[in-house]
């Protein structure tokens, strides 16, 4: 008889893919989410202590981001030799669980999913104006095919399209200036220099904003001295079929993915949220994109000039977000 099937990775190697899914992006560098290990599984749940009500009412990009991170954690163990089965919202009576992940042992791990475990860890929010990137249909063919196998579509935001886009931009960031609740919560997230949570102030252009795309933050230190003065991103937008909590989820996965693949590619991305954030915006993407989903999300691809900052945002530690079966007790 052969030796029984390896089912649990060991505690390093589940402490490690966890510690890296943490670095998964999300709203404000919110970190919305907990882990729960038992003897068999691995369960996902939303932290809803730490959604952004003025921002995100709904939760929608709160479990956006647990999506992310579910993918960012299946990728950090695939370069270690696991494979994971995962059950998306299983019946729980905490509807804050969002999926159970089950192990088996693999007996290698591909030269792909070994770059983008590694790319988890190069990856990085540019908010700066970027340079257009290079054999870009061939890019896009490729990413189109990772969102599809995560369920979510991917469509380009055309060149001249653009304006139209930036308008829209500044016009939600003047109604959003109007807006108390929105901004304080947006003060109390951005600008931290000790906090492991929230977005530092090196990360934040100079000015607010220096691409009329981006959502417009306080004031920050990141400079763009020698980048390009103009922003040629490419952009893309991720949409789903429906407009549900197993879409948000789906989509996060997918957002992982497209932003995984572009950091191996050497490309430099920024999800782009502040649009989707209303009704209005989104039907609007919706036509410009001409697409029949619902826009959940868009990415800025290019590349960015040096000199570039690696300096990683800080991420909470292991014991607030890893916990033994109840989350009362930190890992043992």
């Amino acid at each position: 008889m052969g030796a029984p099937a390896e089912t649990m990775p060991d505690r390093r190697t589940l402490e490690s893919a966890v510690a890296l899914a943490s670095r998964a992006p999300s709203l404000h560098n919110s970190q919305p989410w907990r882990w729960i290990l038992d003897t068999a599984t691995l369960r996902l749940f939303s932290d809803n202590d730490r959604i952004l009500p003025a921002t995100d009412p709904s939760g929608r990009q709160m479990v956006l981001s647990c999506g992310a991170a579910l993918h960012h954690l299946q990728t950090a163990l695939a370069a270690q030799r696991w494979a994971s089965t995962i059950e998306r919202f299983p019946l729980s009576p905490d509807r804050q669980c969002l999926a159970t992940l089950r192990f088996h042992r693999l007996r290698g791990s591909s030269d792909t999913e070994i770059r983008l475990a590694a790319a988890i860890h190069r990856r990085r929010t540019e908010r700066l104006p970027m340079d257009a990137p290079p054999e870009w249909q061939r890019t896009v063919a490729a990413l189109r095919k990772l969102a599809e196998r995560a369920g979510a579509y991917l469509d380009v935001i055309g060149e001249h399209e653009r304006p139209v886009l930036d308008d829209m931009s500044r016009r939600i960031s003047r109604v959003r200036r109007a807006d108390l609740a929105y901004q304080s919560e947006l003060r109390w997230w951005t600008g931290h220099a000790v906090y492991p949570d929230g977005v530092p102030a090196d990360t934040l252009p100079a000015g607010g904003r220096a691409v009329a795309t981006e959502r417009e933050f306080p004031p920050g230190r990141a400079t763009g001295e020698t980048a390009a003065e103009e922003d040629r991103a490419a952009i893309l937008l991720l949409s789903t079929a429906t407009d549900g909590r197993p879409d948000w989820l789906r989509c996060g996965e997918a957002l992982s993915a497209v932003l995984l693949a572009c950091t191996d590619r050497g490309l430099a991305t920024c999800p782009v949220t502040h649009l989707t954030e209303s009704a209005a915006s989104r039907g609007f993407l919706r036509g410009l994109a001409g697409s029949d989903g619902v826009p959940q999300v868009l990415i800025r691809v290019g590349v960015r000039p040096p000199p570039r900052s690696d300096t990683a945002t800080p991420r909470r530690p292991l014991s607030e977000i890893l916990f033994r079966e109840h989350p009362g007790a930190g890992v043992g």
